[in-house]
């Protein structure tokens, strides 16, 4: 028996079977539906049973979670009522409040189907059900997992996620309405709410994009320079309220003024506040509304990638922002500093549980650094190792001396390096362990000064905290009497110690470049350069 294709483009060519079965429909149906009254036309549970079967479902996104749900149901229906079809309706058209685009689901075939069940069309009965069904489910996947695949984009990708039952979702509409399930499902954390009222501020603000004025990239520009850009750059800063329009400047000289203006475009923005203009400083004051829109965009998708509970107790990693807080009971009650991955040695996004903390870590060196950095730079100079406290061990645990390896031999990359602990350790003088594949996680470091910088992507995959020493006596308080003087007695003897983290604290490494806090909207710069990608994604035909 040839089969019925769901209609995708052409969809009222193929419904003359669907009419024929529907032509037929009896007159009591009110036991075969889930909704009591329904419309005249509505389809009964027999007619969508045996419609199923000449139904082509290879065109359904979700066929086979359809099709367990409507067998597990008896072919119950779900949309016949016209009060449950025109509330999700109303949800599908406010699709583009959370970032997504109302136009991938409430397409033109489904309003019009819609519009024929208004019109008492008892002929698109079949379809009008099956397609719906796809549609709700096509749309609850996107708000619960995210429209977009994230470890399709990236490798370093480590979060796991509760999986959504689709199935029993749509079992759950007859009872909790289509409203509080579609809610249900979306993010709940503040930041995400947050995001979406930031979307419609800057959808409105992107309409004033034609009138920006952008500013060339060049030469670095420092206060008493002269240059034509100058002007420009006033005109821009006053565009954007840092300086009022009757005080531009017509020389051309960068001057105090603007260098004021500056410093706190700069410290908006996470860029150090040195009134240096860099093409850095200038891409970030040509970054126009519709592109900060287009972030806004990226980053609510990126929190439906997220976990939905995150913990009563957290450590939250946001990597762009080089900021870890501690969050527990919904208060963040600290925040450090922090400096992440490279660009070419990148802080994965993934989560897991503290387990334990190490004072005075001896360092294992990993294998990347290991071959890219530490074995180089011995084969270059014998005293590398020795003037770096590095030891050197076989597979076999034999110790090496580094003056009689070949550091030709491909036996070198079978070879264990661990640097001693002490004061020039990278480790510094306490690591925070929550064992993972990516071997990450959160570290002292003798480097302090590195904490000065805006730009703090400067590891090599692990994440250096400023004051890791407070934190790790945060995370071990009020067990076996480890506080911070205890740490810091430990620290003095040169010992290593292991203590084992008896509070279940979570740990997530987030990546976000927009957020909101305090009615303002902050973005940070995408040091990894994904956001673009994600977008490209997220706006592509489904």
């Amino acid at each position: 028996m040839r089969k019925i294709p769901i209609a995708t483009g052409k969809f009222f060519s193929t419904l003359i079977l669907a009419i024929t079965l529907v032509a037929c429909k009896q007159n009591n149906k009110g036991s075969d539906s889930w909704f009591s009254g329904g419309d005249d036309y509505s389809i009964t549970a027999a007619e969508l049973q045996e419609g199923w079967s000449v139904i082509d479902t290879g065109s359904l996104k979700f066929s086979e979670e359809i099709e367990e749900f409507y067998r597990s149901n008896s072919f119950a229906p779900i949309w016949n009522e016209e009060e449950v079809r025109s509330a999700f309706a109303g949800e599908l058209a406010k699709a583009d409040e959370e970032g997504l685009s109302s136009a991938d689901y409430y397409t033109p075939e489904l309003k019009a189907l819609l519009a024929s069940a208004e019109e008492n069309n008892e002929n698109d009965g079949l379809t009008r059900e099956v397609l719906l069904t796809d549609t709700f489910l096509k749309y609850v996947h996107a708000l619960y997992y995210g429209k977009v695949k994230p470890k399709e984009l990236y490798s370093l990708w480590g979060i796991e996620r509760k999986p959504l039952d689709l199935p029993e979702l749509s079992r759950t509409v007859r009872e909790r309405g289509i409203a509080e399930v579609i809610q249900s499902v979306k993010p709940q954390h503040p930041v995400y709410e947050g995001l979406k009222q930031s979307l419609q501020e800057y959808k409105a603000l992107k309409e004033k994009d034609s009138a920006s004025v952008k500013i060339d990239e060049g030469k670095t520009l420092k206060p008493g320079d002269a240059d034509p850009r100058i002007r420009q750059l006033a005109k821009r800063l006053a565009q954007l309220g840092y300086i009022q329009p009757d005080s531009l400047v017509n020389e051309g000289v960068y001057d105090t003024k603007l260098q004021g203006a500056i410093k706190k475009f700069q410290g908006d923005k996470g860029l150090e506040p040195d009134g240096i203009i860099g093409n850095t400083t200038i891409r970030e004051l040509n970054m126009d509304n519709s592109r900060l829109y287009n972030k806004i965009l990226v980053n609510l998708e990126r929190w439906r990638w997220y976990p939905r509970e995150l913990g009563d107790h957290y450590i939250l990693v946001n990597v762009p922002d080089f900021k870890l807080a501690v969050v527990k009971d919904g208060d963040t009650v600290r925040t450090h500093n922090v400096i992440a991955g490279s660009k070419e040695r990148q802080t994965p996004v993934f989560t897991d549980t503290l387990e334990y903390i190490v004072i005075n870590p001896l360092w294992n060196i990993p294998p990347t650094i290991q071959k890219e950095d530490i074995v180089p730079k011995a084969s270059r100079n014998p005293s590398y190792l020795a003037n770096n406290n590095i030891s050197v061990t076989a597979p076999n645990g034999d110790a090496l001396d580094p003056g009689s390896i070949d550091w030709t031999s491909s036996e070198v990359k079978n070879y264990r390096f661990s640097q001693s602990s002490g004061p020039s350790n990278p480790l510094g003088r306490v690591k925070i362990i929550y064992p993972n594949k990516y071997l990450i996680y959160l570290h002292d470091t003798p480097s302090k000064a590195l904490f000065n910088r805006a730009d703090r992507a400067e590891s090599s995959g692990c994440v250096r905290v400023e004051n890791a020493i407070d934190l790790a006596a945060y995370v071990v308080e009020n067990q076996d009497s480890w506080d911070l003087e205890q740490i810091q007695k430990q620290i003095a003897s040169g010992e290593t110690k292991h203590v084992k983290i008896k509070r279940p604290i979570q740990v997530h490494h987030l990546y976000w470049t927009a957020w909101r806090g305090l009615e303002k909207t902050y973005f940070a710069d995408d040091v990894y350069d994904l956001d673009k990608e994600v977008y490209e994604a997220l706006t592509a035909s489904p």
